[in-house]
C-alpha cells in the first residue's frame, strides 16, 4: 500500500516539473517573437539590442571593408588583387613587403587574401592563366575593374580555357613583347647608367658599337675572362629535365652529338651537378665553351632563363628557339643554331670557335657594356603604371586567339619526316 502511494507521489511530481519546463519553453519561444518583431515593427530600446547582437556585426564588416577602400583610393593607391597562385606561390613570385618601393609610380598595393576588401572594389585582380579554375572565379564584377591574363609559358605547351577567350579579361602581363605589361625572363641594362636596353622591339645596341674588330676586342677583354677561357677543356654542355619537349631539341642534340662531344645533364643525360652547387659557376664556366639553350617551343618572344643564366657567366649560349634573339640579347653574345643548315654543319662552326680563342672571346666583349638583370622588379613596376595611366577599359575579345594564333609558327613545321629545326626550315617557312 506504501509502495503503491510512493509510486504515485512521483508520478504526479514529474507530470508537475514536465508541465512547467514545457511552459517554460512555450513562454521563452514567445518571447522570442515578440523581440523579433519589436525589433524591427515596434519603436522600442530592444531594437538596438537585438540588431547589434545579431545583424550589426556582418553590416560593419562591410562597412570596414568599404572604409579602408574609400581610403585607398583618397590617397590615390591602386589595389591589386592575386586571384590565385603561380606554381603554387602565393605571391607570385614578386617578393614580399613593398614591392612597389622605388618605383617610378608606386601608389599600388597588393593583396594575397581575398577578402581584406570587397571583390568589387579591387582596382585590378591578377589571374595566373595556368591556375584557373572555371569553378572558383569572381561571382562579381565591376566594370571598372581591370582583370589581368598572367602567364609566362608558351601557347604551344598550356592552353587557354575557353571560359576565358571571349571578353574576359582587360590587360595581359606575359612573356610576349606586345603585352600591356611584358614581363620577360630577364633583362639586359646598361653598366654605365643601368638603364634597361632590352628585350625590345625597338632595341639600341649602339653602346658597343665602340668596338668593331676581333683584335680590338681581345685586345681589351678582362685578364681574369682570359685565364677562364684558356682553363676551358670541355666543348659543350645541356642542363635538361624535359625529354620531350615540342621543339624537337632532343632530336637535334642527339644528330649534334655524332659530330661533337655534347655532355648532358639532368634527368636526360648522364651527368649530374650536385644540388647544393652552382653549376653554372662550378661546372660550366671553368670547364665548357659552350652552353645549349634550347627552348621547349618555339614560339614569338619566347625566351626563358635558358638563355639568361648562362649570359651571366663566360660561357657562349648556343640558342635554339622561334624568336627574335636581336632583340633579347647583346650582338655576337650567342650563336643561333637555326644559322645552320644541320646540326653537323653547328657542330663544325663550334670546334672552330673553340680552337680559335681570339675570335671565341669576341663573344664575351659585351660584357663590358651590358649585364644581365631580374625583370620582375621592372614588371612590377610597369604594372603600377599601367593601372593608373590606364583610363579607359579594354577588352580582348579572343584572348586565344591573341595569345596562341600564327605565335608559334616554326613549330607547325615539325613532324615525323622533319622532327628539328634548322636553317632550311626558317626557309621552307619564309617562301611557304
Amino acid at each position: 500500500m506504501r509502495t503503491t502511494y510512493f509510486w504515485r507521489s512521483i508520478t504526479k511530481t514529474m507530470n508537475k516539473k514536465s508541465c512547467f519546463f514545457i511552459n517554460l519553453i512555450v513562454v521563452s519561444m514567445l518571447i522570442s517573437i515578440c523581440l523579433y518583431f519589436f525589433a524591427f515593427y515596434g519603436d522600442f530600446e530592444i531594437q538596438n539590442i537585438f540588431l547589434k547582437t545579431f545583424i550589426v556585426r556582418e553590416e560593419d564588416e562591410l562597412t570596414n571593408k568599404f572604409i579602408k577602400a574609400e581610403e585607398y583610393r583618397e590617397r590615390g593607391t591602386k589595389t591589386i588583387l592575386l586571384w590565385n597562385t603561380m606554381f603554387g606561390r602565393k605571391d607570385f613570385y614578386f617578393g614580399e613587403g613593398d614591392i612597389f618601393r622605388n618605383c617610378p609610380i608606386n601608389k599600388c598595393q597588393i593583396f594575397h587574401k581575398r577578402d581584406y576588401l570587397n571583390i568589387g572594389d579591387y582596382d585590378a585582380i591578377l589571374f595566373h592563366g595556368n591556375e584557373l579554375n572555371e569553378y572558383e572565379m569572381p561571382l562579381k564584377r565591376e566594370m571598372k575593374q581591370f582583370y589581368v591574363y598572367v602567364n609566362l609559358e608558351s601557347p604551344a605547351n598550356r592552353a587557354i580555357p575557353y571560359k576565358y577567350n571571349e571578353g574576359y579579361f582587360n590587360l595581359t602581363m606575359t612573356y610576349r613583347l606586345d603585352s600591356d605589361i611584358p614581363w620577360t625572363y630577364n633583362l639586359i641594362e646598361d653598366v654605365k647608367s643601368g638603364k634597361f636596353v632590352a628585350p625590345s622591339r625597338d632595341v639600341d645596341w649602339s653602346a658597343s658599337r665602340n668596338y668593331t674588330s676581333v683584335e680590338k676586342a681581345v685586345d681589351e677583354t678582362p685578364s681574369a675572362i682570359l685565364d677562364i677561357v684558356r682553363g676551358k677543356s670541355k666543348l659543350v654542355t645541356w642542363f635538361v629535365s624535359n625529354c620531350y619537349a615540342k621543339s624537337g631539341r632532343m632530336e637535334y642534340v642527339q644528330e649534334l652529338s655524332k659530330h661533337i662531344g655534347v655532355d648532358v645533364y639532368g634527368k636526360c643525360g648522364t651527368s649530374s651537378c650536385d644540388r647544393g652547387s652552382n653549376c653554372f659557376s662550378d661546372v660550366i664556366e671553368p670547364n665548357y665553351f659552350f652552353y645549349l639553350s634550347f627552348e621547349n617551343s618555339f614560339c614569338d618572344d619566347y625566351v626563358t632563363e635558358k638563355l639568361m643564366n648562362p649570359l651571366r657567366y663566360n660561357v657562349v649560349p648556343v640558342v635554339y628557339g622561334g624568336a627574335n634573339y636581336s632583340q633579347f640579347a647583346p650582338p655576337n653574345s650567342y650563336v643561333n643554331a637555326l644559322d645552320f643548315e644541320s646540326p653537323k654543319e653547328l657542330a663544325a662552326y663550334l670546334k672552330y670557335l673553340s680552337q680559335d680563342l681570339r675570335r671565341y672571346q669576341s663573344f664575351l666583349e659585351w660584357k663590358k657594356y651590358y649585364r644581365v638583370n631580374d625583370s620582375t622588379k621592372r614588371a612590377v613596376c610597369t604594372l603600377c603604371e599601367v593601372l593608373h595611366k590606364q583610363k579607359e577599359s579594354k577588352i580582348y575579345s579572343a584572348l586565344s586567339d591573341w595569345y596562341t594564333k600564327d605565335e608559334c609558327p616554326i613549330q607547325t613545321y615539325l613532324n615525323e619526316a622533319n622532327k628539328y629545326a634548322t636553317k632550311i626550315t626558317l626557309m621552307n617557312h619564309k617562301y611557304n
